[in-house]
């Protein structure tokens, strides 16, 4: 054999091997994939897709040349569709994702046998973010990735295993959060209804009395009665029909009635706050609703239209007299 022949040989040789290389390399190139560990961040990667898991936005990003998207809006049920190359971004409270073998019939059997790909679905749910963070709108989102090849599949299900581990534990945090924050604001409205209807039951009361007691010494002396008590210091003020604008009546040791506003309040001077404002004192004292829990002083303006210096005596009076009150309050007795 001479050596063109051989040469010949030779070249055919090598083209037959660059030609199987070739070969399994496009047979390879489609089931080839990789998962980057990124800062803050996951991806797998595939010939025909992409999921990034972002940790920090607790978003779940997909990429996919030929997906099938079906939308379904909160709001009014309005359903939209969307198939081929898709760029989307899932909330991780409320995804889940599934990797499900596809499977063929068999001709003359019953059994079905498996076709050697896969179908990935994500299902996602914005109902939970938006209620927490009280947002519009938002949708029910079902994306499928089909005719993914088995190895690829197999590769991407410890990706989604993880992904659905992470997205779980971001749903029952975020439930939680909403279950508290239902919480909260039920006790909210409780107690504002509740705080309603005391104050129309207060002023209703006060305006029965006013009804009924057109003379100003007659209200004071059920004020008196229903107090306990006549104070030793006292100041009324009344308008031209003689209701009482404002009455103040102070025991010496410590207790009183405060009426403003169409507001009586029989009570002590316990922790009391006496401010001047102007040509008024205000007085703000514990009434009936004061707790620990909720230590709101209810407030009384009083002595409008009484001289400066009547207003300073009376302010250094009460002052001596919640000081003395509490503290004997202090002491136990």
């Amino acid at each position: 054999m001479d050596s063109q022949t051989l040469t010949v040989i030779l070249c055919l040789a090598a083209a037959l091997a660059i030609g199987w290389l070739v070969y399994q390399e496009q047979l390879a190139r489609p089931l080839r994939t990789r998962v980057l560990e990124l800062p803050g961040c996951l991806r797998f990667e595939a010939r025909t897709f992409q999921v990034e898991m972002q940790q920090a936005a607790k978003l779940v990003k997909v990429h996919t040349e030929n997906g099938d998207l079906s939308q379904t809006a909160l709001a009014d049920g309005a359903k939209k569709v969307l198939s081929g190359p898709l760029d989307l971004s899932f909330a991780a409270a409320g995804l889940r994702i599934e990797v499900q073998r596809d499977l063929v019939a068999v001709p003359g059997d019953a059994s079905a046998a498996a076709s050697g790909h896969c179908t990935i679905t994500f299902t996602a749910s914005d109902a939970l973010a938006h209620a927490v963070n009280k947002l519009p709108g938002g949708h029910e989102s079902v994306l499928r990735i089909s005719q993914v090849p088995g190895p690829v599949a197999k590769d991407f299900q410890s990706m989604a295993n993880r992904v659905n581990l992470w997205a779980e534990k971001i749903t029952a945090r975020l439930e939680q959060d909403h279950l508290e924050q239902l919480r909260i604001e039920e006790e909210l409205a409780k107690a504002e209804s509740e705080k309603q209807l005391l104050a129309e039951k207060a002023a209703n009361e006060a305006d029965a009395a006013e009804e009924l007691h057109d003379d100003f010494t007659s209200q004071i002396a059920k004020w008196r009665e229903n107090a306990g008590f006549s104070g030793a210091f006292s100041e009324v003020s009344t308008n031209d029909q003689g209701k009482i604008i404002w009455f103040l009546d102070l025991a010496k040791d410590g207790r009183i009635t405060l009426h403003a506003n169409k507001r009586t309040v029989h009570t002590t001077l316990r922790g009391a706050k006496i401010t001047a404002l102007g040509g008024e004192l205000e007085i703000a004292v514990r009434d009936d609703y004061w707790t620990e829990e909720d230590p709101t002083l209810s407030r009384f303006l009083v002595l409008k239209g009484i001289p400066p210096n009547e207003r300073r005596t009376w302010q250094d009076r009460l002052e001596r007299a919640r000081d003395a009150f509490d503290g004997k309050a202090d002491r136990g007795y």
